[in-house]
C-alpha cells in the first residue's frame, strides 16, 4: 500500500509541474479570467482521475489516494468554484470508474463535496494567508477521510488511517511548499518581466526625449574619453554622425592641456601638446570643466564656430561614483546677437539722453556731468564760455520759430568746429544759451576760443533785421580759475554768467573775461 500511495504521490508532484507550466503567469496576476479558473479545474479534475486510476484498494468499495488534494490545490487557485468543478470530476469518476452507485461512492462523493465546500470557503477567508489556508484545508480532508473510512471500514479504518494521515500531512506540506513556491516564482517572473517593460518603456522615453531635442546637443562619454551618446540635436550643432562618433575613443590630453580647453576657443594647439580636432577639444573641455553652467565658443566640423551655452554634469553610479560625464549645449548665437544689439541700443539711448535733439550737441545734463568732472581735478585750471545769440527773441519774431531753429543748429555746429580737442565740451545751456567748457585752457587761450566762435558765428552771416549788425551775432562771458575740487562748478558758472551780463551791457557782439570780484555768493 505504501509503495502505491508513493508512486500516486510522485504522479501527483509531476502534475503539479506541468500545471505550472500552463497556468503558472496566470495564477502570479492575481485575480484570475473566469475562463482560466474554469480550465484550471478541469485540469485538476482531469488529473484527480488518473489519480484514483492508481489508488490503493482497501476493500471492493474502500479506496485510498491523494484526490482530495487536488480539490484542495483547485480551491487555492480558483476559489470555491474551481473547487467545485474538481470535486464534481471526483464523484463523477468515483461512480463511474468504481461499481457505480453504492454506499462507499455516495459517501465518497459527500466527502468530496464537504471538502471542496470546505477549502473554496476558506480560499476566500484566508487569501493573503496560505499557510492557513492549507493547514485547515489538511485537517478538514483528514476529518472527512477519517469519517468516511470509519463508516465504511470500520474498526479496520484504525489500521489503516494512522499511516494515512503521517502520508497525508507529509504530502500536503509538500504540495503546500511547491505551490508556495510556485507563486513566489510566478510573481517574482511576472515582476521581472514588468520591471524590463518598464526599463524598456524608460529606455524608450529617453531615447524619444533626446532624439528629439533637435536644438539641444546632449553628449556623454565615460572616464576614458570615450563618446557613450551622441543626439540629434548634436549631429545638428556640431556636425558630426553620431554612428561615427559613438564608441569614438577621446585621446586623453594631459591636466596643462585640459586648462588650456577651458578656455574659450575649444579647438586649440600648444607647444608639447598633439593637435586635436573639434570633438576631441569638446569632449576634453567636458571631462576637465566644472559641473557649472557656462557660455562656450564650440568649434563645429567644418571649423565655423558658434556660441553655446554648455551644463556640464558627472554621471554617476547607483553607488554615487562617477562614471562618465554629460553635456547639455543651446546654441546662443542668436541671443548673443540680441544681446548685443540691445547693448548697441542702450549706448545709443545713453549717449542721445545727454544730446540736446535740435542741435546734436551735448545738453544741459551732458554740460553738468562734464562740468562736475573736470571741477574734481584739483590744482588743473580750467575754463568756462557761456554765450547767448544776440536779439534772439526779436528773430524768431521776425523770421519765424523755424529759421529759429535752424538758426541754432547753424551756430552749435560752428561752435562745435572751434573747439581745441576732444577734451572739450559745447552744450546747448538752454533756450539760446549755449556753454562751452575748456579744461587746461587758461584765461588767454580761453578768450581766444571764444573769439573764434564769435567770429565763426558772425562770418556765417545770418541775416537779423532787428541786430544793430544787420546779422546774427554773439554775447559772451569767460571765466578761468584753478580748481580746488566740488563745489567749484558754481563759482564757474556764476564767474562766466557776470561776463556774459557785461558783454550784452556794453554793447552785445563781443567776449568779455571775468573778473573774480563779479563772484558774490549770495546771488547765485
Amino acid at each position: 500500500m505504501i509503495n502505491t500511495l508513493i508512486a500516486n504521490f510522485a504522479l501527483l508532484t509531476a502534475f503539479l509541474f506541468f500545471f505550472n507550466a500552463l497556468y503558472g503567469k496566470h495564477e502570479a496576476d492575481g485575480a484570475k479570467p473566469r475562463r482560466i479558473v474554469v480550465y484550471g479545474a478541469i485540469s485538476y479534475g482531469l488529473f484527480a482521475l488518473v489519480l484514483m486510476y492508481f489508488s490503493v484498494r482497501l476493500d471492493a468499495h474502500a479506496l485510498l489516494d491523494f484526490r482530495q488534494l487536488m480539490i484542495i490545490c483547485s480551491a487555492a487557485f480558483g476559489g470555491p468554484l474551481a473547487a467545485l468543478i474538481t470535486a464534481a470530476f471526483v464523484m463523477i469518476g468515483r461512480i463511474l470508474m468504481f461499481g457505480g452507485v453504492n454506499d462507499a461512492s455516495l459517501i465518497a462523493s459527500i466527502s468530496a463535496l464537504v471538502l471542496a465546500a470546505g477549502s473554496g470557503a476558506m480560499s476566500g477567508w484566508l487569501p493573503r494567508r496560505p499557510g492557513r489556508f492549507w493547514l485547515y484545508s489538511i485537517a478538514l480532508c483528514m476529518l472527512c477521510t477519517a469519517i468516511t473510512f470509519s463508516i465504511l471500514l470500520g474498526e479496520r479504518a484504525m489500521d489503516i488511517l494512522p499511516p494515512y494521515f503521517v502520508i497525508m500531512a507529509i504530502g500536503g506540506i509538500v504540495v503546500s511548499g511547491l505551490t508556495a513556491y510556485f507563486s513566489t516564482a510566478n510573481r517574482l517572473q511576472l515582476e521581472l518581466r514588468a520591471s524590463e517593460r518598464r526599463f524598456r518603456q524608460l529606455h524608450m522615453l529617453q531615447q524619444s526625449i533626446l532624439q528629439s531635442a533637435s536644438e539641444v546637443a546632449i553628449v556623454a562619454a565615460d572616464l576614458t574619453g570615450r563618446v557613450t551618446l551622441f543626439n540629434k540635436g548634436a549631429e545638428k550643432l556640431l556636425g558630426y554622425d553620431a554612428d561615427d562618433v559613438v564608441g569614438r575613443a577621446i585621446p586623453r590630453l594631459q591636466a596643462a592641456v585640459g586648462v588650456d580647453i577651458a578656455a574659450d576657443k575649444p579647438g586649440f594647439t600648444q607647444a608639447g601638446a598633439r593637435d586635436t580636432d573639434a570633438l576631441s577639444a569638446f569632449v576634453q573641455r567636458m571631462m576637465y570643466g566644472s559641473a557649472e553652467e557656462q557660455e562656450w565658443t564650440i568649434e563645429r566640423t567644418d571649423g565655423t564656430a558658434f556660441a553655446a551655452n554648455v551644463i556640464v554634469s558627472h554621471v554617476l553610479d547607483s553607488d554615487g561614483e562617477v562614471i562618465g560625464y554629460m553635456s547639455v549645449s543651446t546654441d546662443i548665437t542668436e541671443r548673443k546677437l540680441a544681446e548685443e544689439k540691445l547693448k548697441e541700443a542702450n549706448s545709443l539711448l545713453q549717449k542721445l539722453s545727454l544730446l540736446d535733439g535740435l542741435t546734436g550737441i551735448a545738453n544741459r545734463r551732458r554740460f553738468d556731468q562734464a562740468l562736475r568732472a573736470a571741477c574734481m581735478t584739483e590744482g588743473s585750471t580750467l575754463s568756462l564760455i557761456l554765450f547767448d545769440i544776440d536779439y534772439f527773441k526779436k528773430y524768431n519774431d521776425a523770421y519765424g520759430h523755424q529759421a529759429g531753429d535752424d538758426c541754432l543748429i547753424q551756430v552749435a555746429a560752428s561752435t562745435m568746429a572751434c573747439l581745441r580737442t576732444g577734451t572739450d565740451t559745447a552744450a546747448r545751456y538752454g533756450g539760446e544759451e549755449f556753454g562751452v567748457i575748456l579744461p587746461g585752457a587758461e584765461s588767454a587761450e580761453a578768450m581766444a576760443v571764444a573769439e573764434r566762435i564769435r567770429n565763426a558765428v558772425f562770418n556765417l552771416a545770418i541775416p537779423h533785421i532787428n541786430s544793430p549788425e544787420g546779422v546774427v551775432t554773439l554775447s559772451l562771458g569767460v571765466a578761468s580759475h584753478r580748481t580746488v575740487g566740488a563745489g567749484d562748478e558754481q563759482r564757474l558758472i556764476a564767474l562766466a554768467d557776470a561776463a556774459l551780463y557785461e558783454a550784452k551791457q556794453s554793447g552785445r557782439n563781443r567776449a568779455i573775461m571775468a573778473k573774480t570780484s563779479a563772484y558774490r555768493p549770495s546771488s547765485l
